[in-house]
């Protein structure tokens, strides 16, 4: 059905891809077709498809102006669309909020566009307007033809930008800081300790997880990138002990004290039990909030009352649950105080956030968006080395067309809270603004195909919220990047990511350090693979075969090319410097010199894991399983200050190699 074939590639189904082998593959029609059904299409009624062919296509010329209109901040036009007929006229473009009524003279306009439907031809016109300030500004156009609705997008060309000159940084998890205050879990007074120590070192960034809502009725759902709703705060991470409020209270304090005491032993263990710290913290969180409707001056409660007012949309979500809105309003006032804290350490960046890729499909944010989400199909990723059968990571699918509809204002507004109170955002699978992998169930069993979503409207939001918010974006562009993407985030500055593991020539050599790309951010790990002494050690393998994820086969089969990897390290160290290490050298003395000759790498920004400084062999986060292994869940070994008092000088060193191989 030729009207069929139309419909799935204006509604963005993919037709084939490129696997991560180099191998072509086309999709399957049924896979195609189940995507569409997922949309809410009945592929079986061919005047619907018609209906919907027209509305995708012929409608978008029969319109004057597109719901949103991209226009260049430098050198910006606005298109609009007429019957070549009625080709010359003049125009009144209005700007209420922007004080703007233009004339314009479509006798001076460039034809950027033609289509021609049922003897009538359309043409696309670009109108020069005159300077307009960067961001979203509603507009009216008044023509001969009648009036109409359109809404501006003043776009800058990049991404902001921070000072130029090259950066190191730390990441953390912040739920594993260990700390002697804290109620067995890292809080915002905890990353405030190690903003101050890891600026004292030199550092211009804490890279964060994400710190979206997860579930409180539900403690144990630990992952951040499965969260509840990624526009709001885990309150979790607020400190308790840290409230103006409380602080002369004595029922708080016996309170916190009582906490402290019940929380000691469990605090030894190496990994965290949510249930009983969720318990614990949400007690406080509920005390405080009822001592501050009693004892708060005026100015908190005027605060409160702002934030609420100021966010209103946004934490509608919460249904007037004043103690959550306490929570989240809490939870942002420290926020915003850990990024003060890092500006006023001096930090070029300070905290730079994390939005994880979707959120969990019976959460706040999906269930109070449904409406823009595709029905039975599921986010996930095409087979890789990794795991050849692909994967399902669970994630509801938002449907391209609809998010269309709505002006792209949940995904302005995931930004923009995403972007509030840090100096960086990174983009979790950052391919995700270009194409997403649906997981789709058929008869046969689970299929999958790529569906694409409009990557120009979405990248114009990411460089708009940074412009405005003077925040860097990074997007997360590890494994098979589409090409367009690639250019579309040089030409944007929207820095990349590196992980120096994944780094590799076709030989299977670790790329030298000189040819690594400029615009990213490099670190040696990430959440989702083993800590460098556990790398090295190979205890991540040991690790799988004890949660039986690995068979004795596969075990040895990992095992032997891990020792690989690690002859291959030494061979790459030693055509930096000759070290004199072997595989049977320190853990630490391979990886600060694998650091001191990556920090000598084109990379813009340098990233320390905090797991790598506290030596943790324990992974974090084992891709690919859920109750098998206790992810998201597994402390430090040390506090912040321990650590830096090991690796200060040793940080400084690299920030000084840094700049002065600039």
């Amino acid at each position: 059905m030729e009207g069929l074939q139309q419909l799935l590639y204006l509604h963005g189904v993919g037709y084939d891809y490129v696997k991560y082998t180099g191998e072509h593959v086309v999709f399957d029609h049924q896979t195609r077709e189940q995507a569409l059904r997922a949309c809410g299409i009945d592929i079986h009624d061919e005047r619907r498809i018609e209906e919907k062919i027209y509305q995708l296509d012929i409608a978008q010329w029969q319109s004057v102006v597109e719901p949103v209109s991209l226009v260049d901040e430098l050198s910006g036009s606005l298109a609009i669309k007429v019957p070549e007929h009625s080709r010359i006229f003049t125009g009144l473009l209005s700007i209420p909020s922007l004080d703007i009524d233009y004339r314009f003279d479509t006798s001076q306009c460039k034809v950027s566009g033609e289509y021609r439907y049922k003897g009538t031809n359309y043409l696309e016109i670009q109108v020069p307007l005159p300077s307009m300030p960067i961001g979203y500004h509603d507009a009216e156009i008044t023509l001969p033809l009648g009036k109409f609705k359109t809404q501006i997008w003043t776009t800058p060309k990049q991404c902001y930008r921070a000072q130029s000159h090259k950066q190191v940084g730390v990441s953390t998890q912040l739920y594993t800081i260990k700390s002697a205050r804290n109620l067995g879990i890292g809080d915002f007074r905890d990353l405030e300790e190690l903003i101050v120590c890891s600026a004292k070192a030199g550092c211009d960034f804490v890279l964060l997880n994400p710190l979206h809502l997860l579930f409180n009725d539900e403690p144990d759902r630990a992952s951040p990138y499965s969260p509840n709703h990624r526009g709001l705060i885990n309150p979790l991470y607020i400190a308790v002990d840290n409230c103006r409020w409380v602080e002369n209270n004595t029922e708080f304090t016996i309170a916190l004290q009582q906490a402290f005491t019940a929380l000691e032993a469990h605090k030894r263990q190496p990994y965290i039990d949510y249930a009983v710290v969720s318990e614990t913290k949400y007690a406080l969180l509920s005390l405080s909030y009822r001592v501050f409707l009693a004892e708060a001056n005026d100015t908190d409660k005027l605060a409160f009352s702002d934030f609420k007012l100021k966010n209103k949309a946004l934490l509608k979500v919460l249904a007037n649950d004043d103690f959550s809105l306490f929570c989240q309003w809490l939870a942002a006032v420290q926020l915003e105080s850990c990024q003060r804290a890092a500006k006023d350490s001096n930090m070029a960046i300070g905290l730079i956030n994390d939005l994880a890729v979707g959120c969990a499909k019976d959460g706040l944010e999906y269930t109070r968006n449904s409406a823009l989400y595709a029905t039975d199909a599921q986010v996930g990723a095409p087979p890789d080395p990794w795991a050849q059968n692909g994967q399902d990571w669970g994630l509801p699918a938002l449907d391209p067309i609809k998010i269309r509809h709505d002006k792209f204002e949940f995904f302005k507004s995931l930004v923009k809270s995403n972007l509030n109170r840090v100096g960086g955002l990174r983009i979790d699978h950052v391919m995700a603004l270009r194409r997403l992998w649906w997981c789709l169930q058929l008869e046969s069993g689970m299929s999958g195909c790529y569906v694409y979503y409009p990557f120009e409207h979405l990248l114009a939001v990411l460089k708009i919220e940074s412009n405005l918010s003077k925040s860097i974006v990074i997007g997360e562009d590890l494994g098979v990047v589409p090409p367009e993407v690639v250019s579309a985030m040089k030409e944007s500055s929207l820095l990349g990511n590196i992980l120096f593991y994944f780094e590799k020539d076709e030989h299977g050599r670790f790329v030298n350090s000189q040819k690594l790309r400029k615009d990213t951010i490099l670190m040696i790990a990430n959440h989702d693979v083993p800590p460098f002494k556990g790398w090295w050690g190979a205890n991540d393998l040991q690790l799988k075969q004890t949660y039986n994820l690995l068979s004795k086969t596969d075990f040895e089969k990992e095992s032997a090319d891990r020792h690989i990897q690690k002859q291959l390290l030494i061979e790459w160290l030693n055509e930096h410097q000759q070290f004199g290490f072997d595989v049977h050298s320190d853990s630490n003395a391979i990886y600060q010199a694998l650091l001191a000759v990556l920090a000598l790498s084109p990379a813009h920004l340098l990233c320390l894991q905090l797991d790598d400084l506290d030596q943790q062999i324990l992974p974090v986060n084992i891709p690919g399983t859920d109750k098998e292994y206790p992810n998201w869940r597994r402390r430090l070994d040390h506090t912040v200050p321990e650590m830096f008092s090991n690796h200060t000088d040793f940080i400084k060193n690299l920030t000084q190699l840094r700049t002065s191989h600039e």
